[in-house]
């Protein structure tokens, strides 16, 4: 195959996208022609190697420091029509079978041009942008729907995290998306014995010195510190220097503070090598290769929770996390790792596993080669999927945990996902706000195949008349009943969703109500989360086959082994929203009765306030914890510890947390409603009992806690159990749906 490849810096600049394509460059069988910018007049303008030609375009100057390199406006500016025209003189000579883009910039523009001159050659498009998206927008501007035609226009995108293969969704893409991470040369990163046996007490960081990277954050952190053994060497260059050392200065650790400036990539495993803990305070990050070297050399890291670090580092587990712009934060980390070599240690070991397993260069470029292929392939005969979802991340649910699983795991089926959040017009009034999205989605669905609502009537009313207008098949995801819900919150129902459905309310609730039916009278097909909820809403209409019920996939992935804990302590953890129907407050009441348990209420919500004021009231402060949102692998480390998980709701037409507890090995206690005895058999995976009835609680409380035969027979049950929940099976059966329509 030949590509032409748009980068405007390829070798002898050494930035962490230029070195990936140099190392997949040099693993594959194909053919490449790089258009580049000739950055130095010192560099050859072409130069060719057994598979690759490199064409370096421009006059050059003499660059003398990093800021040479990434200054000159101009130069950049007419880089994109020098590479495009240079291009299309080599077409000319060699046809192209595809073209790859290097990053959404100037090398994604020229490959763009390219691209609308032969719209038939397939576009793959690699993301390794690391600054945050607002910078990346500012520096747009004007410019942002010509930019945007980036991702419209790729056939394909490789992402080197999952972070930016959602900030290309959220941008327009609609093409398959794969995440895969830039990779680590192992046999030039070695882990370093010697630096376990030698005295040196240092913390390192590897980071060009500009703002996104930290660096003043980690410097006011170091300075923290109590032990004034350590010292801290910062390897890079930059235009925060001269700023930096003044800070070092002003804080009184400049006589430790050791400024390295640039050093070349073939030195830096050798600091690595004499350090004994990495740390960088990232505000954002594509994905960080820094931190990747560092684990392979196998030091232990200290990082933020942005960008795509979240791939890679999980708290307690590979690295430690600290909180974003909190040098305090920062500095008790560091202070943990200092007085803990046994944490030291267990980090380091488990980072450089999970290097070696996931992170090679061999590996890399393989998976780079089947992308290749599969952008020839899959280009002619991708279905385009337009996802009209009511919330989606930041914003926290199981509907915005569903849309990214769909967005995630579609494309590696041959679909192509674009998404269409209600967030964007949220802000208007209502009826405005319903009516902006209509035509919004009416564009966006012009160049889609199906329209797949994840709600009835925020998005699915809408999304509805924008598939009907343009003849599009729609599909409609029916996670709960919307109206019950609104009906119990707002206007003061006391029913409970089985009673609701044959009972007459107010106008507003029956004008919801009539809503809703339309919506699921009209789609094309209809998903379900449980069989339970199938028979419910196919109550609703005069064709109930249409409806179908696809459990939601939850991630099955082994955990790491210190996730999980033999040793279970006393706490009940209860997660969900803060909504009435899901009993809390009768958790809250019952902890009378348990002086030797604590509780602890995971999420938010409308609730937070009264449950609050009960705990005061009850004079529970010391056993009732309200902990809020919290990420899920806290969520799962918290669960895999306690002594119980219980959900005591009303209703559910599925729950994420019950099946995630099972998972994690947390004894459960449930109701006997809506779905939860098709994920439940009572006395088998877990207990079932009456909604909000304390005695029956109680009872289930002192079975598992006074029969430990009885508690390891349900988790061993649930265990196994879940695997008829994973990921694959769902996607496969919504696949299989979409590929029908």
């Amino acid at each position: 195959m030949k590509l032409a490849v748009f980068s405007l810096a390829y070798d002898p600049f050494s930035g962490g996208a230029e070195i990936a394509l140099k190392e997949i460059v040099s693993q594959s069988n194909d053919h490449f022609t790089i258009f580049t910018h000739k950055f130095d007049d010192s560099w050859p303008a072409t130069s060719e190697t057994k598979n690759t030609k490199v064409v370096r375009l421009g006059t050059g100057n003499s660059a003398k420091t990093t800021a040479d390199y990434y200054g000159r406006f101009w130069e950049k500016l007419t880089y994109i029509f020098r590479a495009w025209r240079a291009a299309e003189r080599e077409h000319q000579k060699n046809k192209f079978e595809a073209i790859w883009a290097m990053m959404a910039s100037y090398g994604g523009l020229a490959a763009l041009f390219f691209k609308l001159r032969h719209p038939s050659i397939p576009m793959l498009l690699t993301l390794q942008e690391g600054d945050s998206e607002r910078h990346i927008l500012s520096r747009v501007g004007l410019f942002y729907p010509l930019w945007r035609l980036i991702f419209k226009k790729a056939d394909y995108i490789q992402a080197i995290s999952g972070y930016l293969a959602d900030f290309a969704r959220r941008h327009g893409a609609i093409c398959p998306i794969e995440v895969v991470p830039n990779g680590v040369d192992l046999a030039r990163i070695k882990n370093q014995e010697s630096r376990i046996k030698n005295n040196d007490k240092i913390i390192i960081t590897t980071s060009r010195l500009v703002h996104k990277n930290g660096v003043d954050i980690l410097i006011s952190a170091f300075a923290r510190l109590k032990n004034q053994d350590y010292s801290l060497q910062i390897l890079g260059d930059g235009p925060d220097r001269a700023s930096l050392e003044k800070l070092a200065h002003d804080m009184g650790v400049n006589s430790r503070v050791s400024f390295l400036g640039q050093v070349s990539a073939d030195k830096i495993p050798q600091y690595l090598g004499f350090a004994e803990i990495f740390v960088r305070a990232s505000r954002s990050e594509g994905l960080g290769n820094s931190f990747l070297e560092a684990m392979a050399a196998g030091l232990p890291v200290i990082g933020t929770p942005v960008g795509g670090i979240v791939d890679f580092l999980k708290h307690n587990e590979t690295g430690l996390i600290c909180n974003s712009e909190d040098s305090e934060d920062l500095a008790k980390k560091i202070s943990e790792l200092i007085n803990d070599q046994k944490l030291r240690e267990r980090l380091a070991e488990n980072g450089r596993k999970l290097i070696l397993a996931n992170y090679s260069w061999d590996l890399i470029s393989q998976k780079m080669d089947k992308i290749f292929r599969s952008m020839i392939h899959d280009s002619r005969f991708m279905i385009r999927v337009l996802l009209a979802t009511g919330i989606y991340p930041p914003e926290i649910g199981g509907p915005a945990t569903y849309a990214v699983l769909l967005e995630r795991e579609l494309p590696k089926r041959g679909f192509g996902v674009a998404v269409l959040p209600f967030r964007l017009v949220r802000g208007w009034p209502p009826g405005v706000r319903h009516l902006l999205y209509f035509f919004k989605a009416l564009r966006r669905a012009r160049k889609a195949d199906i329209v797949f609502a994840q709600d009835t009537i925020s998005v699915g009313l809408p999304a509805l008349l924008a598939a009907k207008l343009l003849g599009r098949p729609f599909v409609l995801r029916v996670p709960g009943d919307y109206v019950w819900e609104q009906s119990v919150q707002r206007f003061g129902v006391k029913d409970g969703i089985d009673e609701f459905q044959s009972k007459k309310h107010g106008w507003r609730v029956e004008l919801m109500r009539a809503i809703q039916k339309f919506v699921v009278r009209n789609a094309d097909a209809v998903i379900t989360p449980s069989k339970y909820f199938q028979k419910l809403v196919g109550g609703w209409i005069k064709h109930p086959e249409k409806v179908r019920a696809i459990y939601n996939g939850i991630d099955l992935k082994p955990l790491y082994p210190n996730t999980l804990s033999a040793k279970r302590s006393k706490i009940i953890i209860s997660a969900g929203r803060l909504v009435p129907w899901k009993g809390f407050d009768v958790l809250i009441e019952i902890m009378k009765e348990l002086p030797d348990w604590r509780l602890e209420i995971i999420g938010d919500g409308p609730e937070s306030e009264t449950l609050k004021l009960k705990v005061e009231s009850l004079k529970l402060q010391g056993r009732v914890l309200l902990s809020g949102q919290i990420p899920r692998e806290e969520l799962l480390r918290r669960l895999a510890q306690s002594g119980i998980f219980i959900l005591n709701t009303s209703f559910e037409s599925f729950s994420f947390q019950l099946v995630e507890a099972m998972h994690v090995g947390a004894p459960v206690i449930t109701t006997n409603i809506g779905n939860l005895s098709e994920i439940v058999e009572n006395n088998k995976e877990g207990i079932l009992v009456e909604p909000n009835n304390k005695q029956e609680i109680l009872a289930a409380i002192h079975k598992i806690d006074s029969d430990p035969e009885f508690r390891g027979m349900i988790t061993k049950n649930a265990k196994e159990k879940v695997k008829q929940f994973s990921i694959e099976n769902t996607i496969n059966q919504v696949a299989q749906l979409l590929s029908t329509l």
